[in-house]
């Protein structure tokens, strides 16, 4: 009997070869055109050798330039490696160079918010399995934890990125999945006096929003070439729309059971019920405004020196405002009739005494990121060459307090009626008291300031500083070659990271919840115009389900001026008695909360040997890298002491909540580890290479998952307790093997398969224990902490063709399958969380005669998101496929114009809890034109 494996890579290997298929006549055209080739060739001949084989030789410029380069940065490669290039000064191949990534196998990409590449998975593992440098650098985040984010940089700074597979000593430890580098460009890379400037407009067809952006970059060198200097500069703006769930969340505790046929008892199916929550989507509008400005000096100071200064600046200033409308469903008392269960998920019920409720959700990102550094190459004798690296990174985000989550909603006896759909949002539909349909009076514009009531004032937001000092020195020691033995490669380095975040809210202090369910205080009674009718084109597209089509959105200013008029005035209860209590708009102001925020400080320090050797038809390369660790992490704990929860009933309220004072924590870590690595390659003949390499790997846990912060959720009655971090948690290890096979048969072309297996262990997951007591009677808690997992398999295979014709035409597809067991307390618990188990991409381009036009087919397969979202339930996203698309004329020789067309297959992406009933996440973001001009000089 076949294992699963086999029978995957059975699987993987069959649609690998549908793709190569698509080559077959490209193939047999260049067996044909093959010469005859001696057996033995010494690898360092190869490059040179392959360069002259064929009968013509093929002149390449634009994307065939680009992928030819790519193909030789492959092959001179001292690893298994992948690569991409910019295709021509100031151009990547995409605008998001995460995009670009997707081209390369085993490499698929999550997007953010208008379906921009933000973070990249490599041969299937997420991006916290992953590490990011630019120009062997670590780059600052603005994030929680260590990814890094792509949307902050624009593609124009970029000149090309490595993605090494396998690892070797003389490469940055941090990475399991893969070792991203990006290049910026040198102004020696291409000597001479060189400029471009390219403008470009777009509009998107699901916001129907324009943008714009204008680049340019300018290059020369002088002094007999002994001095070069680069400047780039990037402005761009664009107006993005992204139709999304908010959130759908289920309980396993409410009702727990419940009396489907009204017979007085809990039969079978009746009980271990997953019910819905609440539910909320909307659209959120982002404007994003997008600056860089990059430049880099070059000086051969003598024969034997040289030195690099280099800079790089951006400025991410993105703000996003969300309209939703939300609807908690959840369960109390009599509130449920009608009910309908499936497989024990509660899938349709009528709710009464429902309050429909809109909110405005306020998202203030303005990210500044620096890196600046100084790199000196120094041959103080013909065979020793040294190379030293000094250089800081730093970004910067202050959204503090700034970010608002403000709700309003319609006080009465209000009816809901809710039905699960295969696949798509649920179908939705409220009848007013009085009779009148929520999505009619929505539509038609009458419901405003007089049906409106205050509920929930959320002021928060979180300030972080990301600063990364590094230095490295390194060095290369040619040798004669006695014992196979070419060279000797070391090296030494150290880094220091402080990552402060600081969050400032009002809902921990109670402050957002002070005029919580008060709906019977409309603004229409306080004097105010807050809410305003909005209908938008394309709501919710490829979304499914019925629901309210229009929305209404707030004036914030207004609505937080309204609360500031009960400023003072007696509070009154649910019977509109006083409580004795007044209103003092100063308590919703947001204030530093200690335990959400923290400050981890890292410390590494590295020490590396690697010897380079060689044959008649082979090469490689051992060594080993010893990596020491040091960690200090500092945050503050406190403890719920009472609850106070005088309308359990009403699902939208809020218990009143006493902690005791935060307690400042510190705590350090350490660890130490060794870290070998082989590298072999053999040439069976000058133009096929079979690769073999086996490494010990590591991967730092994520900054916020090393501090001891906690929130939970007991304002919103679900109780529970979420533990980000533990400084006590271990990297995560692996041991892995790769094996490829690369046929370069033509010039600019080749065919190329590799398999890898790592054995993982200490990766880092969330355990779930459900009912803890935590010393409140009456109260069970659910809490999430993170732990390190037993171990976890991953193995798969890649295939890859690029062919270039000589008519013009070329095609580039890649196919990646990735297997995984992940295991937990010794106990198998199914795929490793984010792993993408399918990804592939196919293109085709043609440039020829001044015209260039190209297509790329980008797929994602289906993977799990989580194991454990709630009572056992998976999160899994499905496929997605991405299709881009771009065609250009050379007007002249200076001049070119340009189309594009993004996710032209407007791909969405939808999640849910392992049946398609049961939606988790979805997000859509329409298609994008993009028009416009450059020209060089």
């Amino acid at each position: 009997m076949r294992s699963r494996f086999e029978t995957g890579f059975r699987r993987s290997l069959m649609a690998a070869a549908v793709e190569m298929a698509l080559c077959g006549t490209a193939l047999a055209q260049a067996q044909a055109e093959l010469p005859n080739i001696a057996p033995n060739v010494a690898p360092n001949a190869a490059p040179a050798a392959a360069a002259a084989a064929g009968p013509s030789v093929v002149v390449v410029t634009g994307a065939r330039a680009a992928l030819a380069k790519s193909l030789d940065l492959k092959r001179n490669a001292d690893v298994i490696q992948d690569s991409i290039s910019a295709t021509e000064l100031g151009r990547f191949p995409d605008d998001n160079v995460a995009d670009s990534l997707t081209h390369i196998s085993g490499i698929s990409v999550s997007r953010t918010r208008g379906g921009e590449g933000q973070y990249i998975n490599v041969r299937g593992l997420g991006s916290g399995y992953n590490i990011v440098t630019l120009n062997k650098r670590i780059l600052a985040t603005d994030g929680d934890g260590r990814d890094f984010a792509f949307d902050v940089l624009p593609s124009e700074v970029i000149s090309g990125a490595d993605v090494m597979k396998s690892a070797e000593a003389a490469q940055m430890e941090g990475s399991i999945g893969g070792s991203v580098n990006l290049r910026s460009a040198r102004p020696m890379d291409n000597p001479g006096q060189h400029g471009s400037i390219r403008f470009e407009a777009e509009r998107n067809d699901l916001s129907k929003k324009n943008g714009g952006k204008l680049s340019g970059v300018y290059s020369n060198t002088f002094n007999n070439n002994t001095m070069g200097v680069i400047v780039g500069a990037v402005l761009s703006k664009r107006k993005v729309r992204t139709d999304s769930l908010g959130y759908q969340t289920y309980n396993a505790d409410s009702p727990g059971s419940f009396d489907v046929n009204g017979d007085g008892a809990i039969g079978p199916g009746e009980s271990n019920l997953l019910a819905p929550c609440c539910i909320s989507f909307g659209s959120v509008f982002e404007d994003k405004k997008r600056s860089a400005l990059s430049g880099a000096f070059e000086w051969k100071v003598t024969p034997q020196f040289k030195m690099t200064v280099d800079a790089l600046a951006t400025r991410l200033d993105s703000p996003q405002v969300g309209y939703q409308q939300s609807y908690y469903v959840e369960h109390a008392p009599d509130r449920w009739s009608d009910v309908v269960v499936k497989d024990h998920l509660i899938t349709s019920m009528t709710v009464k005494d429902l309050v429909p409720e809109m909110s405005n959700v306020t998202t203030d990102r303005v990210v500044d990121t620096m890196q600046f550094g100084w790199r000196g190459e120094w041959k103080p004798t013909s065979r020793l060459k040294l190379t030293g690296d000094v250089y800081r990174s730093t970004s910067k985000r202050d959204s503090g307090g700034k970010d608002t989550f403000l709700v309003a909603g319609i006080a009465g006896h209000n009816t809901g009626y809710y039905r699960a759909t295969n696949g798509g949002l649920p179908d939705i539909r409220v009848q007013l008291e009085g009779g009148r349909d929520l999505a009619t009076e929505l539509a038609t514009g009458r419901l405003g300031n007089k049906d409106y009531g205050i509920h929930f004032t959320g002021l928060t937001g979180v300030d972080i500083k990301d600063t990364i000092d590094g230095a490295s020195l390194e060095g290369r020691l040619a040798l004669d070659g006695k014992w196979h033995i070419d060279g000797f490669q070391f090296g030494a380095s150290a880094t220091n990271r402080k990552k402060d975040r600081n969050s400032i809210g009002n809902e921990k202090s109670g402050g957002a919840c002070q005029y919580c369910d008060m709906y019977t205080i409309t603004f229409a009674s306080l004097g105010a115009d807050v809410v305003h009718p909005m209908t938008l084109p394309n709501y919710m597209r490829n979304a499914g389900g019925s629901f309210p089509g229009s929305f209404v959105q707030f004036d914030v200013p207004a609505y937080l001026a309204a609360l500031a008029s009960l400023n003072g005035k007696p509070v009154l209860d649910a019977s509109g008695n006083p409580t004795g209590e007044t209103f003092d708009v100063s308590k919703t102001q947001p204030v530093f909360v200690p335990t959400d925020s923290y400050s981890v400080r890292e410390k590494t320090a590295t020490l590396y040997g690697q010897f380079e050797l060689s044959g008649d038809n082979w090469n490689g390369n051992v060594g080993a890298r010893v990596v020491r660790t040091k960690t200090t992490s500092k945050s503050a704990i406190d403890e719920i002491v009472a609850i106070d929860d005088p309308t359990p009933n009403i699902p939208t309220s809020s218990p009143t909540v006493t902690y005791s004072p935060a307690v400042p924590v510190s705590e350090d870590g350490k660890y130490t580890k060794f870290l070998p690595s082989a590298n072999f390659s053999w040439w069976a003949r000058e133009d096929f290479v079979v690769r073999a390499a086996a490494a010990k790997v590591m991967a730092r846990p994520s900054l916020d998952k090393l501090a001891p912060t906690r929130t939970d959720n007991t304002l919103d009655r679900t109780y529970i307790i979420n533990i980000v971090g533990d400084p006590k948690l271990k990297p995560t290890e692996a041991v892995q093997q790769d094996l490829s096979v690369e046929w370069y048969y033509r010039p600019k072309s080749a065919i190329t398969a590799a398999v890898f297996a790592k054995q993982i262990k200490n990766f880092v997951t969330y355990q779930t224990d459900e009912h803890v007591d935590i010393g409140l009677p009456g109260y069970l808690y659910t809490v999430t902490h993170p732990v390190n997992g037993d171990k976890a398999r991953v193995r798969g295979i890649e295939v890859g063709i690029q062919h270039l014709f000589d008519n013009g035409f070329g095609i580039n597809a890649k196919f990646a399958k990735t297997l995984t067991k992940a295991y937990q307390n010794g106990q198998y618990v199914g795929q490793l969380e984010g792993v993408a188990p399918t990804a592939s991409s196919l293109g085709f381009l043609y440039e020829r005669n001044g015209i260039n036009a190209s297509i790329s087919f980008d797929y994602t397969g289906e993977y799990t998101q989580s194991t454990n979202v709630i009572a056992g339930f998976p999160s899994k996203v499905d496929s997605l496929t991405w299709v881009t698309a771009s065609a250009s004329w050379d007007v002249t020789r200076n001049i070119t114009l340009f189309v594009e067309g993004k996710n032209l297959s407007d791909a969405s992406m939808r999640s849910n809890l392992g049946r398609s009933d049961a939606l988790y996440g979805f997000e859509t973001w329409g298609r994008t034109y993009v028009a416009g001009m450059s020209m060089k000089f």
